[in-house]
């Protein structure tokens, strides 16, 4: 993907849905003018490298999503995704980045009002 947005300038930037990538990774695609989205994974136990990602990502450069009705936070894993699950990968990137869960939500709402012009 990375070589395609990199051939391919002028492609509207956005987000990179569901992100589970290298840190190296992830800043190649911040260069590019994306948004990383996080979702469920990042609560998994095994997840590393995305909560690598996240600490080392600005927050304003982060998306929430749910990816529903699939990746369920680790609390939740095995069941259908739901909306209101959104809490708890808030919480994990919070934790993982020594902030308030309030501070999350803001930023990363703002993030998405500004890259939809809503």
């Amino acid at each position: 993907m990375i070589d395609f947005f990199k051939k391919y300038k002028n492609v509207p930037k956005g987000v990179i849905h569901c992100f589970s990538g290298t840190p190296k990774q992830a800043k190649m695609f911040i260069e590019m003018g994306f948004l990383l989205g996080i979702d469920g994974p990042v609560t998994y136990k095994k997840s590393d490298n995305l909560k690598q990602v996240v600490f080392e990502i600005d927050l304003n450069k982060l998306l929430v999503e749910t990816d529903c009705p699939y990746l369920a936070p680790q609390k939740y894993r095995g069941q259908r995704n739901e909306p209101s699950y959104i809490v708890e990968t808030l919480k994990e990137i919070a934790a993982i980045k020594n902030i308030l869960i309030d501070e999350v939500a803001q930023v990363t709402t703002q993030n998405a009002l500004k890259l939809f012009s809503i």
